[in-house]
Order: structure tokens, then sequence, then C-alpha cells
């Protein structure tokens, strides 16, 4: 689904954040992307994002080359990755609902599809009763989960977390996991950046090493779905781990949010 083919980015000023870097990431793939502070994972990020292009090398999703995707079609393509941050990025003059929804409002949705999809949204992150509150009223971790419903709302094929548990405490970090987990069973690719390496070597999944813009195979781990980093009677039970807060999820009912088409079309979108 996303591929990484000999990608350099050199920036003006000579450093290079990424160098001949190649890599693969499957289609509905929960993968960890490690590595220290200028390692490159932002700068894969922005990439990815198509913020910045590479200086050289080819970068495809959906075996579409993003080169070719025309400047005006680069928002259409940006419809198909969800973005969570750290720092949450929540609009403080608006309520919970309203946060979410506006990821809606700016594509044009109908009411009737916005009310549907923001309350489902809300209710799968465990947030319904806190849809009239603004972010000031709301702990980190309810914050957090706020941009995770807004990432959602629109179906993306990718969710992309950059350190998305780095202002939390334990219990919330592992409930953001849980919650991540769910939107990767329900068809959509996840990719986190992090550095909760405990977290990440728990949870079992493929671990990407960045190390000064290069793949470290040293320490990267997995191969794509059955080669991972644990045996998987050593993987965290993440159901079992949240207790009532994962029993409350019940996540049948929000398949649907997974399961619009925001593909980059092949006419106009090049």
């Amino acid at each position: 689904m996303i591929l990484f083919k000999d990608v350099s980015k050199v920036y003006g000023n000579g450093v290079t954040a990424i160098n001949n870097l190649s890599l693969r990431i499957y289609k509905d793939e929960f993968v960890f992307l490690m590595g220290a502070s200028g390692a490159g994972k932002s700068t894969l990020i922005k990439l990815l994002m198509k913020e910045e292009d590479p200086t050289s090398g080819k970068i495809s999703v959906n075996s579409r080359d993003l080169s070719m995707i025309r400047r005006g079609a680069v928002q259409r393509y940006r419809r198909q990755i969800g973005v969570v941050f750290q720092d949450f990025r929540l609009l403080e003059h608006k309520t919970v609902f309203g946060n979410v929804a506006f990821a809606m409002e700016i594509m044009g949705k109908s009411r009737k599809d916005i009310n549907e999809k923001v309350e489902a949204s809300l209710s799968l992150m465990g947030l319904s009763k806190k849809a009239d509150e603004y972010p000031r009223n709301l702990s980190g971790g309810e914050q957090q989960r706020v941009a995770l419903a807004r990432a959602i709302v629109n179906s993306p094929r990718i969710l992309i977390a950059d350190e998305p548990t780095g202002n939390l405490d334990p219990a919330n970090a592992e409930q953001i996991m849980y919650l991540l987990e769910l939107i990767n069973s329900q068809g959509t690719t996840v990719i986190v950046a992090t550095h909760a390496q405990e977290m990440a070597r728990k949870m079992g999944r493929r671990i990407l090493y960045l190390d000064h813009g290069t793949r470290n195979d040293n320490m990267s781990s997995g191969g794509g779905g059955a080669e991972e980093a644990m045996a998987a009677g050593d993987r965290v039970n993440i159901s079992s781990a949240f207790g009532e807060f994962a029993a409350n999820v019940q996540e049948e009912e929000y398949s649907g949010l997974f399961t619009e088409d925001n593909s980059v079309s092949d006419e106009g979108g090049k």
C-alpha cells in the first residue's frame, strides 16, 4: 500500500533528513515508527502527507506515484489520511462535537451525515457524554480521544499518529493504543511514530527504526503480518487490559465509519 523506494530528502541548508530510504507498509498493517530525535520520522510523515517532496526516489500510495499528483489534487489525496498529533490541536472555541464535525464541514458533507458519523465517532471513543464540553474542560486523555475521533470521522484509509501518547499518563496511553488497534481492525492502515519503546514492544506489531534518515534493520522487527518482535503469547491482551473502558466500546456498530472511499481518482487527480 505504501512504498518508499530509494527516497532521499535534502533540505536547502544541506541537511539530509532522509537518506536513500526504502520501505513497504502493507494494506491494513499496524506499524510503529521509532528512532531518536532527528532520525527522520517527522520528515517521513511530511513526505507521506505530501507536505514535502523527496529530493530523489519514489513514494507511492495505493500504487499511485505521489510525484504525479497535481497541486490542485493534494487536498483530495490527503482526505484518505487521518492524522493525530501529540499536542491534540483542538479548536478551543468549539465543543467536542464541533471539533469533530469541523473535519466533515470543510468537506461539504451533509448535516445528516455529519450528525450520524460524529455521534458514532464520539461513541467509539467513549465521549458521547462529553459532546457539548469544550476542550479546556477535558483531561489530556479525553482531548486526545477527541483528536482521534476527528481523525477517523472521514473514514481514512491511513491513520498517522505522531507521538499520540507523549503527553499522557500510562493509563490514558494504553486507552489510546487500544483505540488505535480497534481502528486498525476495521481495515485502516495505522502508522504510529513514538518514543514509547516498551509499549511498542508489548503490542507485538512491526517496528521500523530510523537512524539518521535511513532504516536500521538491526533494530527493526517483523516483516509484515506474521513475523513480529515478540511471540504472540508475550503480547499484551489489549482488550483485557482496559476492562470497563474496552467493554463499553461496541466495535461492530461502527464498522461503517471505515468504509467510505476517499481515494484519489484517476481523472483529474494527477
